[in-house]
């Protein structure tokens, strides 16, 4: 797993009391897709960057691709072309096809959840139903897929999120939002839901943090009325 706690560590202002909805960001939370992503983009920007590539590619984990775009065009000396672009978004589809693999565990854990959840996503929609497909919990989320293409704008903006709240039917500050990167806790926050920073691998948390999803589910199903270690 790559280390994103250097991520802000958001608490919110009002304690958790109830949660009507959890919404997962999908890479780096649900799938374990982030390494084969930043591994693929630091190689791909290597040639035009040089040692700056790995900084730059950190800096476009939990944004759209659009946004990273966008990014990356800002800094290099020449416009790339549609077939680097192309190249890079095809490379990056192909090694997550071939090395994501069922994960059942992550399936019984979705499915113990006592409350609705869905995800929000800076991927497209292809992408994230493909990951999640691969990982085995695609009819999991059915109905309950958000990409940052439903919005005008991504993360860091709380636009996903409170759409996705919306069409599931909860009020924002009735929602606890995972996410791995600075961007998804910033847009949680700004939502006005409360963020848990998910940072595996890591072996003590902060406040508002978990290293394990497991965490998330024991809490939820021993009371949701109550507030959890890892938020105090």
């Amino acid at each position: 797993m790559l280390n994103f706690a250097s991520a802000p560590v958001i608490k919110s202002e009002k304690p958790m009391t109830d949660v009507a909805l959890i919404i997962f960001d999908c890479d780096g939370v649900l799938v374990d897709s982030e390494p084969v992503a930043h591994t693929i983009l630091c190689s791909y920007l290597e040639p035009y960057l040089g040692a700056e590539s790995v900084a730059i590619a950190d800096r476009c984990v939990g944004r759209s691709y659009a946004d990273c775009q966008r990014l990356i065009e800002s800094i290099v000396d020449e416009p790339l072309d549609d077939i680097f672009w192309n190249d890079l978004q095809e490379q990056t589809l192909l090694t997550l096809k071939t090395t994501l693999k069922p994960d059942v565990k992550l399936r019984g854990l979705l499915e113990s959840l006592p409350v609705p959840f869905c995800v929000a996503s800076s991927g497209t929609h292809d992408k994230i139903r493909m990951v999640l497909g691969r990982v085995g919990v695609l009819d999991l989320f059915e109905g309950r897929i958000f990409s940052a293409e439903d919005v005008e704008v991504g993360k860091p903006e709380p636009d996903l999120f409170l759409r996705a709240a919306d069409r599931c039917n909860a009020i924002p500050e009735a929602c606890l939002v995972v996410e791995d990167s600075g961007p998804g806790l910033q847009a949680a926050v700004s939502a006005g839901m409360q963020p848990c920073h998910y940072v595996p691998g890591i072996p003590d948390c902060s406040p508002n943090q978990i290293n394990e999803l497991a965490q998330l589910v024991r809490w939820l199903n021993q009371d949701a009325l109550l507030v959890p270690e890892c938020f105090k």
